[in-house]
């Protein structure tokens, strides 16, 4: 019975340890890199190019050779009112639709 008692200590002991320790330590939810992809973007018609802008800012951060005329239609009507974008994979993917 006494080893019983003390086999059920140790194991209520090491579960309160593991618990503590988990609540003092930081939380892994978002990495550092992980929040700079997350700045924000819109890719939208600047002087009949393609071009990012970073949220918040009125000159564009990059214009691509990617001449929106050139582009069909529905695209064109999308650059016009703007396409936003949360993170760098979601810009790199629109690009790439866009034809970069």
């Amino acid at each position: 019975m006494k080893k019983l008692a003390v086999a059920l200590s140790t194991i209520f002991c090491t579960i309160l340890i593991m618990v503590s320790v988990s609540t003092f330590l930081p939380k892994n939810d978002n990495h550092p890199a992980e929040k700079q992809l997350t700045a924000g973007y819109t890719v939208m018609d600047f002087g009949g190019k393609v071009a990012v802008f970073k949220d918040g800012r009125d000159e564009p951060m990059a214009v691509y050779d990617i001449y929106t005329h050139l582009l069909p239609e529905n695209d064109i009507e999308l650059l016009r009112r703007g396409i936003h974008v949360d993170t760098l994979n979601e810009l790199q993917t629109c690009l790439e639709d866009l034809g970069l």
